[in-house]
C-alpha cells in the first residue's frame, strides 16, 4: 500500500481500551510555580505578597478562579488571583490573619491566626481554616473579595474568638489539621491530637462553639486514646469526601488511609470499610512501596475516582486509580514527586518534591496543586490531555493471497506509551505485541479489509487511528 494513502481518524472506542479520561502520568512536570521565580529553585520565603514559608494548605475556589495558599510559619493565608492568568512566583492579591503582607505575627482572635494547616473553600464560597495553635476552626463568607486582614465569621472548637484552650469535647478541639464541607453541609474536621474526625451537621446553621454531631476514631467525645485498629485512629491529618460521600482519612501516624462509605450516616465510633497503605487493620509499618506509606499527611480524591496521597516522608504524592474499588493494602497505580514508586530523593525541580506535608486541591481545569512546603512553594501540575502521535507501519501490500498479514511499526507519546491495539473491519481491538515498537498478525476475510491501528499513552488517552487497506484475494 502506498503510504501516502494512509487515513488518519479519530476512533471512537470504549470496550476494550482503557478510559479515555486523562489523568496523570507517573513523574510528571510541574508547569507553574508560586513561591519562587521559577520552577527549578526553591522559594525565599519571604515576608512579602509573594513569598511562602512552609506553605501547608492549598484550596481553590471554582467560581472566581482564585487560589488560595496557608502560609503555615506565617501564621497568614495568601489568596491569589486566578493562577492561569499569573506568572511563577506572583504576588498574592490579598491576606487573611494578618493586617498586611509583612507582618507575620501569630494571634488569637477573628482576624488572627495561629500556625494554621488545612484550608477548604466550599461551594457557597466560604473559606474554612483548620488554625491548629489555637485548637479552632474559623470561617470567612465571601472569602473571594476580602480585603487585608478580614474578620472571621464564625468559629467552632472555642467558645468565642479569643478563647485558646484545646480540649476533648464535642465543642472542643486539640490541635486541627484538616478541613472539608461535603455537598450535605456537613463539616469535617481531622481533630488530629485527639486521634479523630469530627463531624458538623447543618454547619450553615451552627453558631460560634458548636458541638460536633458525630466522632470517628473515637466511640466518644471524650476519649481520646490512640490504636491501630477499624474504629481508632492515631494523628489523622487529612480528610475529605468522595462525589459518593465516602469518608477518606490520613491516618498519619499509622501510616495508612482509611475509607467510611456513606460517612454522614455513620454513628460514632463506626468501623472503617478498607484501608491502603497497610496489609490489614492492625498493622502499621511505614515502607517505602507501591503499597507503603510513611506519614500520609494529606488527601483529595478527584472526580474519576482516583485518590491521590501525600506521602511526607517518602517526599512524594502517590494515587490509586478507582481507589474505592481497590482492596486492602493494594498498590498504587503512579506517584508524583518520584521517578518510580520505590526512590526517595527529595529536590527542587518541576519533578521533585522535598518533604510536602499538606496542601492538595485541583483547580476547574483539572490541574492538581501541591504545596511543597521545604521548597519554600507550591506547584501546579495539569493532566496529560494530549493524544498520541498516531503509530506508524511499515510498507503494507495493496493485496495478499494470504489469509493472515504481519504488521509492524512504532509508536510514541512524551509521558510513554501503554498499548498498542488494531483491529480488522468491525471486529474487537486486540493488543499488539510491543509498544514503542510493536508487532501484530491479522487475521484477513476474503475481499477488502480496513485495519485500524491506534496508540493508548501512559493515562488513557488515545490517538487517532492509522488505516490501512489490504485486499485479501
Amino acid at each position: 500500500m502506498n503510504p501516502h494513502s494512509v487515513v488518519l481518524a479519530v476512533v471512537a472506542i470504549g470496550l476494550s481500551l482503557p478510559s479515555a479520561r486523562a489523568q496523570f502520568p507517573s513523574f510528571p512536570a510541574a508547569d507553574k510555580v508560586l513561591g519562587a521565580n521559577n520552577l527549578n529553585t526553591p522559594g525565599a520565603g519571604s515576608n512579602t505578597p509573594s513569598g511562602l514559608s512552609f506553605p501547608s494548605g492549598v484550596a481553590f475556589d471554582r467560581s472566581s478562579g482564585k487560589l488560595f495558599v496557608v502560609c503555615n510559619s506565617q501564621h497568614r493565608i495568601l489568596r491569589f488571583a486566578n493562577p492561569s492568568g499569573l506568572a511563577n512566583g506572583a504576588n498574592a492579591e490579598s491576606v487573611f490573619g494578618q493586617v498586611n503582607f509583612s507582618s507575620i505575627d501569630p494571634g488569637a482572635t477573628a482576624t488572627t491566626l495561629n500556625t494554621p494547616y488545612g484550608i477548604h473553600i466550599d461551594v457557597s464560597g466560604r473559606l474554612w481554616v483548620a488554625d491548629s495553635g489555637n485548637h479552632r476552626v474559623l470561617m470567612f463568607q465571601g472569602a473571594t473579595s476580602l480585603g487585608l486582614g478580614a474578620t472571621a465569621d464564625l468559629v467552632l472548637g472555642q467558645p468565642n474568638f479569643t478563647t485558646v484552650v484545646a480540649g476533648t469535647t464535642a465543642a472542643k478541639m486539640n490541635t486541627p489539621w484538616s478541613v472539608f464541607v461535603d455537598a450535605e453541609d456537613n463539616l469535617w474536621v481531622a481533630d488530629s491530637g485527639n486521634h479523630r474526625v469530627l463531624k458538623f451537621a447543618s454547619v450553615s446553621t451552627l453558631a460560634n462553639g458548636a458541638s460536633a454531631t458525630n466522632v470517628l476514631g473515637q466511640p466518644n467525645f471524650v476519649t481520646t486514646t490512640s490504636n491501630t485498629n477499624a474504629v481508632k485512629m492515631s494523628f489523622p491529618s487529612g480528610v475529605t469526601i468522595d462525589t459518593a460521600g465516602r469518608l477518606w482519612v490520613a491516618d498519619q501516624n499509622n501510616h495508612r488511609v482509611l475509607r467510611f462509605d456513606a460517612a454522614a450516616t455513620l454513628g460514632n465510633g463506626a468501623a472503617a470499610n478498607a484501608v491502603l497503605g497497610q496489609p490489614d487493620f492492625i498493622t502499621n509499618t511505614n515502607g517505602l512501596s507501591a503499597n507503603a506509606f510513611n506519614l500520609p499527611a494529606d488527601l483529595i480524591v478527584d472526580a474519576a475516582g482516583t485518590l491521590y496521597v501525600i506521602d511526607f516522608f517518602n517526599s512524594r504524592v502517590v494515587f490509586h486509580k478507582n481507589a474505592a474499588t481497590k482492596a486492602d493494602g493494594a498498590a498504587a497505580d503512579g506517584v508524583i514527586g518520584q521517578p518510580d514508586l520505590f526512590t526517595n530523593s527529595p529536590g527542587v525541580t518541576e519533578r521533585k518534591l522535598n518533604s510536602p506535608y499538606s496542601g492538595i486541591t485541583f483547580d476547574a481545569a483539572g490541574a492538581l496543586w501541591i504545596s511543597d512546603p521545604s521548597n519554600g512553594r507550591v506547584l501546579r501540575f495539569s493532566p496529560d490531555r494530549i493524544a498520541a502521535p498516531p503509530a506508524t507501519s511499515g510498507k503494507v501490500p495493496k493485496s495478499t493471497s494470504s489469509s493472515k498479514l504481519t504488521l509492524r511499526g512504532s509508536a510514541s507519546d512524551t509521558n510513554g506509551v501503554a498499548q498498542v491495539r488494531y483491529r480488522v473491519g468491525k471486529g474487537a481491538f486486540l493488543a499488539a505485541s510491543g509498544t514503542t515498537s510493536w508487532t501484530f498478525k491479522a487475521k484477513l476475510k476474503p475481499g477488502k479489509n480496513t485495519i485500524e491501528i491506534v496508540t493508548v499513552d501512559t493515562v488513557g488517552n488515545v490517538s487517532a487511528a492509522k488505516r490501512v487497506k489490504v485486499t485479501r484475494e
